[in-house]
């Protein structure tokens, strides 16, 4: 029996966001009996990840509270490392208490707490962090905030690694007063796009669940592991280049977590830094589209599990066309900010400058690049994905990015032939479809579809779509072309040096927050403030 699996994750900055990650399970619908209704069952209030090894079959033992749930998985404060608990913290002017951001509140912290790897020394152990996740938020009138302490602790949102599928399997914990069992929702997204609840009873079975958890597929369009910001300086997040602030004026259980982070108060040396965190989803993101559970420093990718296969074969919706759309355009985002350089990504793809080194310019008060967005760590992995299952070639790859090499995302040229592409049933067979789109794109090039371009671009985009050459013949148009883009972008910098040149630039970083918006225009979405 085959369930299909569908996961989701990570909002705001980093943070499991309207309820957390949402993965999984859809049983078949057919009517079961005896042995098999149980299995059924089973598998639709339990996924084949942690959650399941610590509570299956033991509804007593359910936690309701944050608290209650790191006692018993052992992670928090309750894992056994000694240099970090592995809880990350960012703090943020919002609150995300009801899954909708809601902004012009005071600074407050959020929490990430991952799965504790107690073999930090192996490479491949990193599984042990991503596998398990949960998320605290804040909000002004949690019960404690006027105290100083404003996390909530309950319903809680974890999300958790399933070994079958490859897929995160998301639930939600609810206290029932101290001394009690909690409840467990499990959600579930259905191939049709529908959720489902299932409720763990108190003798262990699966009930149709009444319990509101919210509508987190709005922020995780892929049901993956996101943090929005991906790379130094890691705005708010308590990391290498920022400190939590000593005089946040933080009590309770809210200071008592936060300090895992790092301690203001030089009681421990314990901490647990963005930068951390980044490596952790980084694996995250590619073992979860890959399907490799158990080498992640391999590179090896499943054809049986992960998101990627999962939606392949039609477990998971959207099927290649959906997977191909990273390619094309974005499903994703992320956003950097200017703390020491200038992001490249203002002035090229960087992707199509693989190849040469582009060195960023000097940041200046002059032109504040905060919460930029750019390509999505999600859709580069993809691209990766859909290599190595052969769905894409190298070289189709590059070209895609050289039909607009000065815009990573939202580029309408580039994300204009994506419905060209898929107006018509794909090829079942992954060498055809890459055919099919080096076919399209000769077909463009040949137009003249994408406008005056340089002469070494063009003609390093002609040989690459050129069937009858080589990729090693098409790669002998790449100096000539890395020379000419080097050029422009040194030339695009110089903006950098007038107020009209900054007035253009500032343009464009306003045109890229107002189409992320116009992507996620819900107020439970991913986007950070911006």
């Amino acid at each position: 029996m085959r369930f299909a699996k569908f996961s989701r994750y990570w909002a705001a900055i980093a943070l499991l966001c309207c309820g957390s990650v949402g993965t999984l399970a859809c049983a078949t619908q057919e009517a079961t009996t005896g042995d098999d209704q149980e299995f059924k069952e089973t598998m639709q209030v339990f996924g084949d990840d942690r959650v399941s090894d610590v509570l299956k079959g033991k509804p007593q033992l359910v936690p309701g509270t944050f608290q209650e749930y790191e006692k018993l998985f052992k992670v928090g404060r309750q894992c056994v490392r000694t240099d970090s608990k592995e809880i990350f913290v960012v703090e943020e002017e919002s609150s995300r208490a009801t899954g909708q951001q809601k902004l012009g509140v005071a600074l407050m912290p959020r929490a990430v707490i991952t799965g504790c790897n107690t073999d930090t020394s192996n490479p491949d152990a990193v599984v042990k962090s991503f596998s398990l996740m949960a998320a605290l938020i804040s909000a002004p009138d949690a019960p404690n905030a006027s105290k100083g302490d404003p996390m909530l602790f309950t319903p809680l949102e974890v999300m958790a690694l399933d070994r079958r599928t490859g897929t995160y399997n998301f639930y939600v914990f609810f206290s029932n007063g101290t001394g009690k069992p909690g409840t467990m929702v499990r959600v579930v997204r259905k191939v049709d796009g529908k959720l489902i609840r299932f409720e763990l009873t108190s003798a262990g079975k699966s009930i149709t669940s009444a319990k509101e958890t919210g509508a987190c597929f709005t922020c995780h369009a892929n049901g993956g592991p996101l943090m929005n910001e991906m790379s130094r300086p890691w705005t708010n997040w308590v990391s290498v280049v920022n400190e939590f602030p000593k005089d946040s004026k933080l009590k309770g259980e809210t200071a008592a977590v936060v300090s895992e982070a790092r301690d203001a108060t030089n009681k421990h040396n314990r901490s647990s830094f963005a930068n951390d965190l980044e490596q952790i989803m980084r694996a995250a993101i590619r073992v979860w589209i890959e399907g490799d559970l158990t080498m992640t420093s391999k590179g090896t990718v499943s054809n049986k599990i992960g998101f990627g296969q999962m939606t392949i074969e039609g477990s998971t919706p959207g099927g290649v066309k959906l997977l191909l759309k990273s390619s094309f355009c974005e499903t994703e985002l992320n956003f950097v900010n200017a703390l020491d350089t200038i992001p490249n990504e203002l002035f090229v793809d960087v992707d199509a400058s693989a190849g040469t080194e582009l060195v960023p310019a000097d940041a200046s008060g002059d032109l504040p690049v905060f919460q930029m967005p750019v390509r999505s760590e999600h859709d580069r992995a993809m691209e990766v994905f859909l290599q190595k299952r052969q769905y894409l070639q190298a070289r189709t790859v590059r070209a895609l990015r050289l039909v607009d090499d000065e815009r990573d995302i939202f580029s309408a040229a580039r994300c204009g032939l994506y419905g060209e592409m898929v107006k018509t049933a794909l090829p079942v067979k992954p060498a055809e479809v890459d055919l099919r789109v080096r076919t399209l794109l000769a077909a463009k090039v040949k137009a003249k579809a994408f406008g005056t371009l340089s002469p070494a671009r063009s003609a390093y985009l002609t040989a690459l779509v050129d069937s009858k050459l080589s990729e090693e013949q098409a790669d002998e148009k790449l100096q000539a072309y890395l020379d000419e883009l080097q050029t422009r972008f040194a030339t695009a910098q110089t903006k950098l040096t007038t107020a009209t040149g900054r007035k253009t630039l500032n343009g464009l970083i306003t045109a890229r927050k107002d189409a992320a918006r116009k992507m996620f225009p819900n107020a439970a979405s991913p986007l950070p403030l911006m």
